[in-house]
């Protein structure tokens, strides 16, 4: 049953190889939805709802396990789950082994190796049921992460601090992404949170983060009187 903060949809995508998604008819777990791609497999889509991509993940993969019960093998040979709403964000504080970062399929990967300025590549690690492959691994030992003080904010080892502001919003129609939210640090002249605050406001580096926000809450109050 969907709960009311779960209003984002999600759509997770099977590739089942062609004998294997005849051994579900045999198992009568026929997908009508699955159509026959051009490299023989079948391509099957399901939407998910949650209020973040880590739980819709999470979700994602409870479902497939519960519906196939390991007939289609392991979940990340053959489901990813797209990234509808630009969630998944290089920065300096990405975790590859982040579940809201896991299970991306192609074109997100592609944009968020081409953001790290090629410091992550595929990880095409076979891995095991119980042990997935992350989407995604570093090509080299990670720095020494700076450490979130605020949310948006960081603050390095050496004590600059930094604000994670949306340089372009997300714009989505219809569950399809028209234009990409497009993030950057930038770096602040204060050296406490409280000036930092008061700086970030003063330069109105928040104010597409505040648009969305509002956007955001207008929606949960229309669902909320919907239900």
């Amino acid at each position: 049953m969907m709960k009311v903060n779960d209003f984002l949809r999600y759509t997770i995508n099977l590739n089942i190889e062609y004998e294997n998604y005849f051994s579900l008819i045999y198992e009568t777990k026929y997908l009508l939805e699955a159509r026959l791609g051009p490299n023989r497999k079948f391509v099957a889509k399901k939407s998910i709802y949650a209020n973040c991509r880590k739980r819709a993940v999470q979700k994602a993969v409870q479902w497939y396990w519960k519906e196939f019960k390991g007939i289609l093998g392991s979940a990340h040979n053959v489901m990813t789950v797209d990234d509808p709403y630009g969630e998944v964000v290089y920065d300096d504080n990405f975790a590859c082994n982040e579940l809201g970062n896991k299970y991306l399929d192609d074109q997100t990967i592609e944009y968020v190796i081409q953001e790290s300025d090629d410091e992550l590549v595929r990880d095409d690690s076979e891995g095991s049921e119980h042990h997935p492959p992350n989407s995604v691994k570093r090509t080299k030992r990670r720095r020494k992460k700076s450490v979130v003080i605020a949310p948006r904010i960081t603050q390095s080892p050496s004590g600059t601090i930094y604000y994670r502001m949306t340089e372009v919003p997300q714009v989505s129609q219809d569950g399809k992404i028209i234009q990409r939210r497009r993030v950057k640090n930038v770096k602040l002249a204060s050296k406490t949170l409280e000036k930092a605050l008061r700086e970030i406001e003063r330069r109105r580096l928040d104010r597409h983060d505040k648009a969305e926000q509002a956007k955001t809450e207008d929606l949960e109050e229309n669902l909320k009187e919907a239900a």
